[in-house]
This record gives structure tokens, C-alpha cells and sequence, in this order.
């Protein structure tokens, strides 16, 4: 996004004489059909920036976004890393400074295309904002805020200060059911559990385990593991450390498929989303009801800041299987759009896998005809939904 001009012009030191000829016609007909041309390129620009906005404005109702935290420092170390001792900034699990504007250029991308459906300034009453209650989401959700909803002039309270305090609402972790899903459940472990043992012992991950093993110096035997090193030699690796020789026969390509296994054995079937996604659905259900109802018009915005988990729980509850590596930054938006004349609601979800991303790739839910009605998309809900979570789980 950075350019040179070295192009220069300077002005002659002697006048020179000017002298007017008439234009010929064929110079005339170039000039209007060049100006047409012109014309019509602006109005196809026109035309493209207009898909960067909500074309269905008109209809939209209601928007839910979650996305996953921006660029980390590693979680945990192994054995023989040589950077076990490497001192991070900021701690392990961090937030990175460029994962502060993964998410503040991903609130700013959100802002143009919502632009006319967000307002301008932040009202308390219009936004709710959650968080898993780690430090690397919490700051992930301000950022995204500050590019989200700049200061206006009424807002602003410092002059050299272009940001606002909006608050940002998360549980202690061992109590969230909802954002980071990281609340016990006796009958999710259980279900859990008997699902990555079988992962673990399937065959065609022996070789990669036993080679991993022998260079980490330590037991490598499940995908879980696999899930921890991949993050651990991605996040080194973007640091721009460089990370070991053996690495390279097995780093991203062999280990990518164990790793997003992991991602999605929390949810990986109806039995575990209902207890690892279903809170998250409850509340999304609900969000969905108050507007068809009418019953909260005020609030039309609700963001959530969790993990890559969280992202590829929410991709298999709406009904997809394939595997999933959400990046840095990558988001969820969920549309309610209505439409008065018909007296009906539909649904719209949106994905995009990072902050790079310019405008979100429409999805077409497996569990719903397009377009997706208010009533058919809250039915799939509720097959995922427990009646009583504390109950269900054993607790």
C-alpha cells in the first residue's frame, strides 16, 4: 500500500510562444468517444464499490459477529525448542502489535461495509460487545472497537487521542459457557475424550507421531499435541525466528491435518456442539427473537471475541463439515434481514478466514434452503440447544 511518484515537472525559463489551431473533427469524435469511456468506467467503478457495502441495507435488521483474537506469541514451548528461553515482549499467549492492527483494520473493514447500517458514533443502547477473558481476546475486541467506531468531534475527549472507551463484557474463564465455551461439562468430556482416543490411535497418524516424538524429546502422541506445536512453530515462525531443520519434512503440510482435527473435536459432532456451542446458540436465538419480535429495536449489533475454536465450533454447528483453519483475525457475521412486504425474515452469513480479506464470502448453509428463513435457520438451532445445560451436562 506504499507508493512512489518521482514524476517531476518544472517550469520553463523562457516563455514560449503559444499558438491555437482549430481541432480537427476526427480529433473531436477521439475526444467524445475517449470521454464516454471514461463515463463508463466510473459508473462500473461505481458499481464494484457498491458490493463493498450492504446492498440489502434496506432489509438488514440485525448483525452478529464473531471473530478470532489477532497475531499471537506462543502459548507453551517444547522440549527441544531452541527458543524455550527466548523472552517475549509481552508473555506467552500475547497479543502482538501486529495482531493490535489485524483487528483494528478489521473493525475499519466492517465499518465500510456496514457503513450504511452502523452509525456513526457509538450509542450503548445500539452495540453489546463480549470477550472470552483471556488478555490476547479482550485487547483484540478494543482494537477492533477503535476501528470500528472512531471518535466523532462530540466524542472526542482528548485532542490527541482518536479512540473512545467502549466497554467490553467477558465471564471468568472456568464460568463461560458462551464465548469460550470453557466451562466444565462432565457429559461433553466424556463424549470428548472417547472421540480423541480414536482420533489418536487411527493409524495414519503413527509415523507422524513417531517422528515428532523423537525431535521434540517428548511424547507426541495426540492430535492435541500436534494442535499445540503446529501454533507454537507457526507463531516463531511469523516472529521471523528461525525454527529447526527437521521441521521442514513435516511443518505446515504434515501436521495441518491433525491440527484442525483438534480444532474441531470440540464440536465435532451434534452430541458435542450441543454442550460446547449450544449456550452460544441459546443466545443467538434469543438475539434473533427480540428483533423479529420487535421486543429490542434499539440494540442491532452484537460482536464477540473468542479463539480459532470457537470460529470452527460455529462453522460445524451451521451444518459444515469440512475442515477449518481460521487465520488471525478471521470472522463470522450473521445478517437478520426482513422483508416487510412479504411480512418475513431471512438469515445471511458471511464468512471471512482473515483480516486481509476485503469483502466476506457468503455462505450457503447446508442446513438451509437459500434464501435461509428466520423460521428454518432457528429450527437447526434448536436441535443443537439443550433444554437445560447444567443438567445435561452432569454437572
Amino acid at each position: 500500500m506504499e507508493y512512489e511518484n518521482d514524476d517531476t515537472w518544472q517550469r520553463s525559463n523562457s516563455p514560449k510562444k503559444v499558438s491555437c489551431h482549430p481541432i480537427p473533427k476526427k480529433s473531436t469524435t477521439t475526444a467524445i468517444i475517449v470521454l464516454g469511456l471514461a463515463v463508463l468506467s466510473c459508473l462500473l467503478g461505481y458499481c464494484v464499490l457498491s458490493e463493498t457495502l450492504p446492498y440489502e441495507s434496506k432489509t438488514l435488521r440485525l448483525v452478529i459477529i464473531f471473530f478470532r483474537h489477532g497475531a499471537r506469541t506462543p502459548i507453551k514451548s517444547y522440549k527441544s525448542d531452541p527458543f524455550k528461553n527466548y523472552q517475549w515482549p509481552d508473555g506467552l499467549g500475547s497479543l502482538t502489535n501486529a495482531g493490535k492492527l489485524q483487528l483494528y483494520e478489521l473493525g475499519k473493514k466492517y465499518r465500510t461495509y456496514y457503513a450504511n447500517f452502523i452509525p456513526e458514533e457509538y450509542y450503548e443502547k445500539e452495540v453489546y460487545i463480549k470477550s472470552s477473558d483471556t488478555s490476547r481476546c479482550m485487547m483484540s475486541a478494543y482494537t477492533f472497537l477503535a476501528g470500528l467506531f472512531p471518535p466523532s468531534e462530540r466524542q472526542l475527549w482528548h485532542p490527541e487521542i482518536l479512540w473512545q472507551p467502549i466497554p467490553v463484557h467477558s465471564l471468568p474463564r472456568h464460568l463461560d459457557n458462551i464465548v469460550a465455551a470453557t466451562k466444565p461439562c462432565k457429559a461433553w468430556k466424556t463424549i470428548y475424550n472417547g472421540l480423541l482416543e480414536n482420533m489418536n490411535t487411527d493409524p495414519k497418524f503413527t509415523e507422524l507421531f513417531d517422528y515428532l516424538s523423537k525431535y521434540t524429546n517428548q511424547s507426541m502422541r495426540s492430535v492435541v499435541d500436534v494442535d499445540f506445536l503446529y501454533s507454537t512453530l507457526q507463531t516463531e515462525q511469523e516472529a521471523g525466528l528461525k525454527i529447526p531443520e527437521w521441521t521442514k519434512n513435516v511443518f505446515p503440510h504434515k501436521m495441518k491435518v491433525p491440527f484442525m482435527l483438534s480444532l474441531a473435536l470440540p464440536s465435532y459432532d451434534s452430541s458435542l456442539q450441543k454442550f460446547h456451542t449450544g449456550p452460544l446458540l441459546s443466545e443467538i436465538r434469543q438475539y434473533l427473537q427480540e428483533s423479529v419480535s420487535h421486543t429490542n429495536v434499539d440494540r442491532s449489533l452484537y460482536i464477540y471475541s473468542g479463539h480459532d475454536t470457537n470460529i470452527v465450533s460455529l462453522w460445524r454447528a451451521f451444518g459444515f463439515e469440512e475442515l477449518l483453519e481460521p487465520e488471525y483475525g478471521a470472522s463470522l457475521a450473521i445478517e437478520l434481514h426482513e422483508e416487510v412486504e412479504q411480512d418475513s425474515f431471512f438469515i445471511r452469513v458471511f464468512y471471512r478466514n482473515n483480516t486481509k480479506v476485503e469483502l466476506p464470502m457468503e455462505l450457503k448453509l447446508p442446513s438451509c434452503n437459500d434464501p435461509c428463513t428466520y423460521e428454518k435457520f432457528v429450527e437447526h438451532l434448536d436441535t443443537l440447544i439443550p433444554n437445560n445445560w447444567e443438567v445435561e451436562c452432569q454437572n
